[in-house]
């Protein structure tokens, strides 16, 4: 048979039996002695059995008040532990955050967001999982992280995007090389004789490129084709090509061995995307360390 126990219930009894009465349980909760001692008969009419002897001097517990004592204390205190948990998650004294971005980006720009939150938030756990961006899609989709950062293709899966930072497409050239003199910008169809490293034709951003050169008249022949940005640069700062990057890339990089020079004729944009499962809700620390990851998209653009 369902019972109707509540917490109001548990807690009169506990009370009455740690107090060894009704008037002083009635004190600590609050209550009249009238309704602290109604609250333990209601509990003993849904057991079914008298838990409590009543004598004009004391109360004693009967022997299933003693065994349902144990029960009371053990449910209260799992209680009292699952709200102050909750407690905690609310005021960010704990948690988890985990965050699935592409490998150049958790290399280069995370970094700075997982610095400035753990240093308003140092109890909150952050979980960096860097992966291809097709492959972010799927852990956000999975619900395997609670935030996908990056620049994504046009996806068919439901998901929360916001856009977070626009950036402007440009080269990395070797710091030894001509178009490493013009600053400024170089044209799309200056890159036409230059050796070009590009990523693979799967990937999400050389099919991008591709329509691109073949738009102003350049052949795309790689000279290396290679699975991420970080590696395409650092073949660049070895002076083995140059290949396209967005702004974002030029700004974070080291400029020693390489130099980043915006490409015009077209200007081309991309967005990098804040990405979440759509219908699910942030918890606390999920919400804070959005809000940090915005507040630094947004001083990027500064």
């Amino acid at each position: 048979m369902r019972s109707n126990i509540t917490l109001r219930q548990l807690r009169a009894f506990v009370e009455v039996v740690r107090s060894a009465g009704f008037t002083a349980a009635a004190r600590k909760l609050h209550l009249t002695q009238s309704a602290t001692s109604l609250l333990v008969r209601e509990l003993e009419t849904q057991v079914g059995l008298q838990l409590i002897d009543r004598t004009t001097r004391q109360v004693a517990l009967t022997e299933a008040g003693q065994e349902f004592l144990e029960r009371a204390e053990r449910i209260l205190m799992d209680v009292d532990l699952a709200v102050a948990n909750a407690q905690d998650l609310v005021h960010k004294r704990r948690g988890r955050v985990s965050i699935a971005t592409s490998p150049l980006l958790a290399a280069s720009f995370i970094p700075d967001v997982v610095a400035q939150f753990q240093q308003l938030h140092p109890a909150i756990e952050v979980r960096i999982v860097d992966q291809p961006v097709e492959q972010v899609l799927r852990l956000v989709s999975n619900g395997d992280v609670d935030i996908g950062f990056g620049a994504f293709p046009q996806i068919d899966l439901e998901l929360r995007r916001v856009p977070m930072l626009r950036h402007s497409l440009g080269v990395m050239v070797p710091i030894d090389s001509p178009l490493a003199r013009r600053r400024k910008k170089l044209a799309w169809k200056d890159l036409a004789d230059e050796p070009l490293i590009t990523l693979s034709p799967s990937s999400g951003f050389r099919s991008l490129m591709d329509p691109l050169f073949l738009q102003v008249g350049v052949p795309v022949i790689p000279r290396f084709e290679v699975g991420y940005l970080g590696t395409a640069v650092g073949m660049v700062e070895a002076g083995l090509g140059v290949t396209v990057v967005p702004s974002y890339v030029g700004s974070l990089q080291n400029m020693g061995r390489a130099r980043f020079v915006p490409l015009h004729e077209p200007v081309v944009y991309r967005e990098i995307e804040m990405v979440t499962q759509h219908g699910r809700s942030m918890s606390p620390g999920v919400a804070v360390f959005a809000e940090c990851l915005a507040g630094v998209c947004r001083s990027f653009h500064k």
